[in-house]
């Protein structure tokens, strides 16, 4: 009997292991390295000009896109238009030039100044200085109707998100105190300050850039004068010249239907944003040339590609669950493409009951795949299976799971659906991530493409286990979305 078991669990495990060979064949012949990087090379080419949502090459991606769903075998969904999901949005523009005038000092916006809001501001008031803005220095301040002023000094510019946290906490907190503004001396390098006041004043969701309204001055000096900090002072704002604009932006969609009759009515979503950051006005030198696009290769032209690369696949080898594919836009600005599919959604949520989102920043590691969410759902072993096939191990996020709430699995995690997302592998985030993390350097040349295609491909095959599995993925026990996904699937 012993004997018997174990050649029939030999019959098994080599079954298995000829099927992973047939399906890793399949995989390569519908995306030879040349088709698959193809598609990576036009989206990340300077003939897209970065895929900015306020330039028009943003829509000859979204064309692109959904011309290579269509040859590949993918259909347009009902509700949406041929294979979009279309919507509009509201812009805001900070006026290009304003003057905050502190005693006799004058600061410029697009120099030596940036306005965190997008405002016309015109504030004449007496200035209340607060230090560097802790609790105890602000406390016994009385600021109604007043300009608090803070030195920060030396800024930590490795970490963006927290400074403007903490911008807009004290915007918050200021507001109800009945202060009239901010303003914000900091001490940033000069290719710092050009970035991030480059950033200030390019075009924000009218929500995010209004979402405090105190108005909120950063002015870059190394020391403020000693006369400034004195009671006496007072402080001039003038900013004029704020627009507004309405995009009609475009997710693109499209899905292939199931085999089996059971699971067909279920829906895996394969995702990733096509967005990136556009042109900068300010070009500089980054690999040895001078350069102002921001190509967008890692982020994201290549979770686009591999949504691509999956849909060829799925397109001549129908999964037992039906594939639902969506191309969001405007990530860069806040998650607003998956945000508004979330609200907005073609098919009812519960049909969706897993999401494998892409998105990436760079990579350290090529034997990696970083699993943003890793430890979160019952898909897990089936990702690592997928994964070990092409030589590649599974970490998690390394910044400790701040990565999760900052990608478009996010909305769609928070309804309920299981949503991890796959990206290029990082065993920290360091310089070495951070130097090609939106930079100009973000180019398709200086890709690792036999890691590229590694990728594609182990995503590929994770994507038809998760959708081939007879069960319904769900978050582990206790997770934080698992109530929520009781109540989307009636659990």
């Amino acid at each position: 009997m012993k004997i018997k078991l174990t050649l029939w669990g030999l019959l098994v495990t080599g079954t298995v292991a000829c099927a992973q060979q047939k399906d890793i064949k399949d995989i390569a012949a519908v995306n030879p390295p040349d088709v698959a990087l193809g598609t990576l090379k036009y989206l990340a080419s300077d003939e897209l000009k970065g895929r900015n949502i306020e330039r028009p090459e943003i829509d000859t991606a979204a064309q692109y896109i959904a011309d290579q769903f269509k040859v590949a075998g993918a259909k347009p969904l009902k509700g949406a238009e041929g294979y979009f999901q279309l919507f509009d949005l509201k812009m805001i523009t900070p006026s290009k030039s304003g003057t905050i005038t502190l005693g006799t000092t004058t600061f410029k916006t697009g120099v030596d100044a940036a306005q965190v809001n997008a405002l016309d501001v015109n504030v004449n008031a007496p200035v209340a200085y607060g230090g560097k803005g802790s609790k105890e220095e602000l406390a016994p301040l009385d600021v109604k109707g007043k300009v608090v002023l803070l030195d920060m000094g030396k800024v930590d510019q490795s970490n963006m998100s927290k400074l403007y946290r903490e911008v807009a906490d004290l915007q918050k907190m200021l507001k109800d105190k009945g202060a009239a503004a901010l303003v914000e001396q900091w001490d940033a390098a000069p290719g710092f300050w050009n970035e991030m006041s480059g950033y200030l004043s390019g075009s924000k969701p009218v929500e995010e850039a209004q979402a405090h309204l105190l108005p909120a001055i950063l002015i870059n000096s190394t020391a403020l004068d000693d006369a400034i900090t004195k009671p006496g002072i007072t402080a001039g704002i003038a900013i004029t010249g704020t627009k507004t604009r309405t995009l009609a932006l475009k997710n693109v969609m499209a899905y292939i239907p199931g085999t089996d009759a059971a699971l067909r009515g279920q829906y895996l979503l394969l995702s990733s944003h096509y967005d990136h950051l556009g042109v900068t006005s300010s070009p500089k030198q980054e690999d040895g040339k001078l350069d102002s696009i921001y190509n967008g290769a890692r982020d994201n032209a290549s979770g686009t590609a591999a949504i691509i690369a999956a849909a060829r696949y799925f397109g001549k080898h129908p999964a037992k669950r039906s594939i639902l594919f969506i191309a969001y836009t405007a990530e860069e600005e806040g998650l607003l493409g998956s945000a508004y599919y979330a609200a907005h959604p073609v098919l009812p949520l519960k049909q969706t009951v897993y999401n494998l989102n892409i998105d990436n920043a760079s990579y350290n590691d090529t034997t990696l795949i970083s699993l943003v969410g890793i430890g979160r759902t019952s898909a897990d072993p089936l990702i690592k299976k997928a994964c070990a096939a092409y030589g590649l191990r599974v970490g998690g996020d390394p910044t400790g799971g701040q990565l999760f709430s900052g990608s478009d699995n996010y909305p769609l995690a928070g309804k309920g659906i299981p949503a991890p997302t796959y990206s290029l592998g990082m065993k920290t985030f360091d310089e070495t991530i951070t130097n090609r993390y939106h930079q100009l350097s973000d180019e398709f040349d200086n890709m690792d493409k036999n890691y590229v295609m590694k990728f594609f491909e182990s995503y590929t095959l994770a994507a038809k286990y998760i959708a081939d599995e007879p069960g319904q993925p769900t978050w582990t026990a206790n997770d934080e979305y698992e109530k929520a996904w009781k109540a989307l699937f009636g659990k």
